[in-house]
């Protein structure tokens, strides 16, 4: 091996004495066949190995054996709780069945997966309103395993986690609405007209209880928590500052936990928070968080993909319904 250069198998094999076959298969990890590599030869490979700093080409193992033993997991980002606990789960999860785990973020996924990066993808970040998609579309006709957490995308060679949000939602403004009047709301983005979006939620909640929307109340994140965390400190400065605050996602609520003892005021005797998402960060916060949301899913999503690996769902892909409802906890008074 020249020095300064990366060390190849035939430099792990020259160290050990042994063939190429012989590393290949100890690097492998194969069992049974009619192949044997005595104990003692598999350690000194693998001494060669520690030695010389070999790391496998895991890309061309992939080429040569038709998968890459790669799964994707694409999220918007990692500062987002629920993005955060599905990458976590991941993380967690796939390598005890053989897989590494990749994250990506945004749609650098799209590029990732198009060049064959991975054997399947786990899609967590697309617009509330994506009925189809022409990346998705493309890898299920190649084969390639998906779960796509949407609650707008149906079935079509891959599988559908299907968030159904609406019922939580309803339950949550009739809590809050029962002992409160002023209600604010800090939202991920303008709404842009969808009907069936968080804060056309909040504002039928409103109206269902004969509450005027008040836009002096409303603030938008952008889904960034430094906004999320100014917008909070705004309205709970307000002359006639809310008693309570629903934010459209766990980010937001955790920020305006941070915003509310900024200001000295106590959650949840002065102002009460939820928010939307049922993250595993929310849940573990002091006080927890009050929120709507699933179930925890994580570890369902990554097991449905690795049913769809295993060829263990049907070719056409499944629905899987995921009810949400309100998760009363710390943050809220009556919880």
């Amino acid at each position: 091996m020249s020095k300064g250069s990366k060390p190849t198998i035939r430099d792990v094999a020259t160290a050990a004495n042994v063939s190429l076959t012989t590393v290949s298969y100890v690097l492998s990890g194969r069992h049974g066949g009619t192949t044997r590599i005595s104990q003692p030869t598999q350690d000194r490979v693998l001494a060669a190995v520690k030695e010389l700093g070999y790391v496998p080409n895991q890309a061309a193992r992939g080429m040569r054996r038709g998968r890459t033993d790669v799964v994707a997991v694409a999220i918007g980002n990692l500062e987002w709780p629920w993005d955060r606990a599905l990458a976590t789960a991941a993380a967690r999860i796939l390598p005890q069945h053989g897989y590494q785990p990749v994250i990506l973020l945004g749609d650098d996924w799209r590029k990732f997966m198009m060049s064959g990066g991975a054997d399947g993808v786990i899609i967590g970040y697309f617009p509330e309103t994506t009925a189809e998609d022409e990346t998705v579309t493309e890898l299920a006709r190649r084969g390639v395993a998906q779960v796509v957490i949407s609650g707008t995308m149906k079935p079509a060679g891959f599988d559908v986690l299907a968030p159904e949000s609406d019922a939580g939602l309803e339950e949550c403004m009739a809590f809050l609405a029962e002992k409160h009047r002023r209600i604010a709301c800090i939202r991920r983005a303008e709404p842009a007209g969808r009907p069936k979006s968080r804060f056309a939620a909040y504002a039928a909640g409103l109206e269902k209880a004969g509450i005027a929307l008040d836009e002096s109340l409303v603030r938008t994140s952008h889904h960034r928590p430094a906004t999320a965390y100014q917008s909070a400190l705004e309205l709970f400065q307000l002359p006639d500052r809310p008693t309570a605050v629903l934010c459209t996602d766990d980010m937001e609520a955790l920020q305006a936990i941070r915003a509310a003892y900024r200001l000295g005021l106590r959650v949840p005797e002065d102002i009460q928070i939820v928010g939307v998402g049922n993250s595993t960060e929310g849940q573990e916060y002091d006080p927890a968080l009050t929120t709507v949301g699933p179930d925890p899913i994580f570890e369902q999503v990554v097991m449905m993909l690795l049913d769809r690996l295993a060829g263990a769902t049907a070719a056409e892909g499944v629905r899987v319904a995921s009810p949400w409802k309100l998760h009363r906890r710390g943050t809220t008074v009556g919880s």
